[in-house]
């Protein structure tokens, strides 16, 4: 026994003659800040996502290399020199660490338990799965210095609530409640506050043509103000559609939301749209909520259809004027029953998940069909898919009276 303990302490005496110890500890305290660097700037500079998994490969095969080379070679003010064996440096005087060396260990071995030290402490501070369980989407700011696009950016402010309120577990609050606070001078955690989120969205759109570009921040209201998540994107608009999925599944991960196996599939749905569709049909979800602009919605919406004849919103779309139309009494029952069937039932075939489709069905079974029973059905259908559609639970609520 005394003679192995003899043997470890020779080797251990050999790791420190040779500096290796020193190198161990300065590679770990420059791959800790690598790793922390890189950690903290994935996100602003957009870099891809597995660049930490790459650099914590990298690193990892290269720390025996690091040691290899450590008990081999030495670093003089000579130059780099062939570590001379025990047995030559006998009765010799023992050489010095250099003064280099040591500033070097001591330096490494603070930043490593100040690093760690750091993640423990604030580790204890990171959001846990739970604590965000509703979000407000504030309406987007419109920095493209045109405000002729207002209409646009009220669209993409609408589409993503929509999108991000078929998520089963975070509340999203409706569109009408985030617009009641536009333009009122109230901070996020008023706003956040006054309807009850724990979480708010802030969106500025820097540029709209061709390229959308978008700037998010999003903004813990629990307590203090705390920045989740910051990100700008940059997207082609016949992207958008894709845009708003990358978006919705980027903040249910930073809130901690778990994914239905459902709302994965439809998240990783690729599709596009044709941009001219897209303007038209935004311009058309505009004007349809003025009842005297209906005919210049369908205009709108007609148009959408012919650029982007296999996209199913504009059908829907001119589904829901017609049901304005009946329920306004403008058109003949018989025939606004008809034509609300015929673009709905389009708009199904051209994508069997669109999230309108119960919310639309409930109002024709109630009050073009006049059957309460199927209605009701789908009223509960519609809320059961997106837990979040305030115009469901409305209808719905209509309905019951």
């Amino acid at each position: 026994m005394p003679q192995r303990q003899n043997k470890i302490a020779h080797f251990w005496q050999e790791l420190k003659r040779r500096r290796v110890v020193h190198v161990i500890t300065v590679y770990a305290s420059a791959s800790f800040v690598l790793i922390e660097l890189v950690n903290n700037l994935t996100e602003p500079l957009n870099l891809p996502d597995k660049l930490a998994t790459i650099l914590v490969v990298v690193l990892a095969a290269g720390f025996p290399l690091a040691v290899i080379l450590a008990w081999i070679y030495d670093l003089t003010p000579e130059g780099i020199e062939k570590t001379k064996a025990a047995v030559e440096s006998e009765g010799t005087e023992k050489a010095k660490v250099p003064n280099a060396w040591r500033i070097a260990t001591y330096v490494s071995f603070v930043v490593i338990v100040g690093l760690v030290t750091l993640n423990i402490v604030g580790g204890s501070k990171q959001l846990r799965a739970g604590d965000i369980q509703s979000l407000v989407i504030l309406p987007f700011d419109n920095f493209t210095g045109d405000d002729q696009l207002d209409f646009f950016v009220s669209g993409m402010h609408a589409s993503l609530i929509g999108d991000m309120g078929q998520l089963g577990g975070l509340q999203v609050k409706s569109r009408t409640s985030s617009n009641a606070f536009k333009n009122m001078g109230m901070t996020i955690p008023e706003i956040a506050s006054e309807l009850g989120a724990d979480a708010a969205l802030e969106t500025a759109v820097m540029c709209l043509g061709d390229t959308i570009c978008l700037q998010f921040r999003l903004v813990s209201t629990t307590g203090d103000e705390e920045q989740l998540w910051v990100a700008d994107y940059r997207e082609e608009k016949s992207q958008i559609l894709n845009l708003y999925n990358r978006i919705t599944k980027q903040i249910a991960e930073e809130v901690m939301v778990e994914l239905s196996g459902n709302e994965k599939r439809r998240l990783d749905k690729m599709q596009t749209v044709d941009k001219e569709a897209y303007d038209a049909y935004l311009r058309g979800y505009e004007l349809w909520k003025n009842p005297g602009k209906l005919d210049e919605a369908i205009e709108y919406l007609n148009l959408a259809i012919k650029k982007d004849p296999d996209w199913a919103p504009p059908y829907a779309g001119i589904a829901q004027v017609w049901i304005i139309r009946l329920q306004f009494g403008i058109v003949e029952p018989s025939v606004g029953r008809q034509m609300v069937h015929e673009y709905i039932n389009r708009a199904v075939e051209l994508d069997p998940d669109f999230r309108g489709f119960y919310f639309l069905s409930g109002i024709i079974s109630t009050w073009t069909d006049w059957n309460w029973e199927e209605g009701e059905k789908n009223f509960l259908k519609a809320i059961a898919i997106n837990p979040n559609d305030v115009m469901s639970r409305i209808y719905y609520a209509h309905l019951l009276m």
